[in-house]
């Protein structure tokens, strides 16, 4: 009999095969069919979300076929007709809607890389001050902050534009730097690099220097998280990138800007309205990015540095040893949601005027050619990749600094 009872238990805990069945467990008929249902629940709404999206495109094309109008891809190869105003790569009225569209694509992201990291540098700072020992400090960064996170983003840009910078001298009393670069109400004139046919090999060495300080610093933070000395030639490489970067600068002919009839020539002129962007923009951002800061230096337990001052740690080391590694884990996720803001907003460019990807695609090039849905969905693909690969970076460096728990 006991033998039997050993079977039949055997026979609960094993397949019909002899292995273990509770790799994998059974489900009661209700649990199945409340899987069944889900399942089938997902199904309907992707069929219903199929449909509506083919009955969107069948309108769509049908309206724009009733119209006369055009549609496709194929007007990026067309001439576009206008010069702009502004733009990283050359750009004439002979270039193709293509070319237009790359240029915007690039102007915008040149506004959103100097705002992010200028936002970011501003607001740590303030954000460091609003949780400072210093009075009058902490006072003066939390009216910083009340005051410029209440005013709507458009203000700003208004008030950088209308006021701040009209306000500046014209460009026969421009304010001068050092005699290289001066300000006026025109914009920013700066020395501009010219490294004539060299240009290769100059591009070349920076991007070899650049590497080689990559390659140092990995090798030098991998050895300290081991507990051992940092190679020297981690240091090497380091030295000998910043070598080969100063070399290769030092190679380049700079081109002043000179005063020439009613402007000056030459060098690289910011214009106003770019100034007036990216100012507002990071000005704006950064009060956010300051609260960011602060909830996240509260957020560590005041033991921790109570222990970094018994081990004879001045603040500035336990602010960078200390604190801020064990803050940045909770400030990582606001900080991704302010970026994603920062870089939809710079679409505000088409206020004060900058050509920005909105402004000369999906405003001027729009109205020229009078492909809306392909240019929407090409802008609209384009910040819909910005905020992912931001999403993506952001949780790939916060999944590197989580802590590791048993």
């Amino acid at each position: 009999m006991a033998a039997s009872d050993q079977d039949m238990a055997s026979g609960l805990w094993s397949g019909a095969d002899g292995s273990d069945a509770d790799a994998r467990p059974q489900l009661g008929p209700r649990q199945r069919w409340a899987r069944r249902k889900a399942i089938l629940q997902q199904a309907a709404v992707l069929l219903l979300v199929a449909t509506l999206a083919v009955l969107l495109v069948r309108n769509t094309v049908a309206n724009l076929q009733a119209r006369g109008l055009a549609s496709g891809f194929d007007f990026l190869w067309q001439e576009a007709g206008f010069k702009m105003a502004f733009s990283l790569i050359a750009v004439e009225p002979t270039s193709t809607y293509g070319r237009v569209f790359l240029a915007g694509l690039l102007n915008s992201l040149l506004v959103a890389a100097i705002s992010i990291v200028a936002t970011t540098i501003l607001g740590f700072i303030i954000g460091l001050a609003r949780d400072s020992p210093s009075t009058p400090v902490r006072l003066v960064a939390r009216g910083y902050v009340e005051v410029v996170r209440n005013l709507p983003l458009l203000l700003h840009l208004l008030l950088w534009q209308t006021v701040i910078l009209r306000s500046l001298p014209t460009v026969r009393e421009a304010i001068g730097f050092g005699d290289v670069a001066f300000l006026s109400n025109r914009g920013l004139y700066l020395p501009a690099p010219v490294a004539g046919g060299a240009a290769a090999i100059l591009t070349a060495a920076v991007m070899a220097g650049v590497a080689a300080i990559v390659v140092g610093c990995v090798v030098r933070r991998r050895a300290r998280a081991r507990g051992e000395t940092p190679p020297r030639f981690g240091l090497a490489l380091v030295a000998g990138g910043l070598v080969a970067n100063a070399a290769a600068i030092s190679t380049l002919d700079w081109q002043i800007p000179m005063l020439a009839g009613f402007d000056y020539r030459g060098g690289l002129k910011l214009m106003p309205e770019f100034v007036s962007l990216v100012a507002a923009l990071i000005i704006y951002n950064a009060a956010f990015i300051a609260e960011i800061v602060r909830a996240g230096v509260q957020s560590v337990g005041r033991g921790q540095k109570e222990a970094a001052l018994a081990l004879g740690l001045s603040p500035k080391l336990i602010l960078r040893l200390v604190i801020v590694p064990q803050a940045l884990r909770v400030m990582i996720p606001p900080l991704a949601n302010q970026y994603t803001h920062l870089i939809k907003a710079s679409a505000l460019a088409t206020v004060v005027g900058f050509p920005d990807l909105v402004n000369v695609f999906l405003g001027t090039s729009l109205n020229q050619t009078g492909r809306a849905v392909e240019i929407v969905l090409i802008t609209a693909f384009v910040y819909l990749t910005l905020s992912a690969s931001v999403a993506l970076a952001t949780s790939a460096y916060a999944r590197r600094v989580k802590l590791v728990e048993r």
